[in-house]
């Protein structure tokens, strides 16, 4: 397991014991916006957020989805930028459940 691989499950199991599966709506756009920018000019854009229609996903396919936009970052160069940008959201602006509900989408 490589050292960004290492870095990416370190960080999400932070925000799993917080109950945060992944940015809210249209932070979660915001980010992706983000990560688009910084994409260089061999990759193609990253993995699209679970917002919209999608957004009734389970806790646990969101943050599924947020472990795909930061191994595309790893593969990028940005992991550290993209995990900074994560790490300045406030609380407000994570979709937050129980650890009970993490599997159980809301459709």
């Amino acid at each position: 397991m490589s050292v960004q691989d290492l870095t990416i499950d370190s960080f999400l199991a932070r925000l799993k014991e917080k109950g945060w599966s992944s940015p809210a709506g249209q932070e979660w756009q915001r980010f992706y916006e983000f990560l688009d920018k910084k994409k260089n000019s061999s990759q193609s854009s990253p993995p699209v957020p679970l917002i919209l229609a999608a957004s009734g996903e389970s806790p646990s396919s969101k943050h599924r989805r947020l472990a795909s936009q930061l191994a595309w970052a790893s593969e990028g160069g940005v992991l550290q930028e993209a995990i900074h940008y994560l790490e300045t959201l406030p609380e407000a602006k994570w979709d937050i459940r129980p650890l009970d509900r993490w599997n159980k989408d809301s459709y």
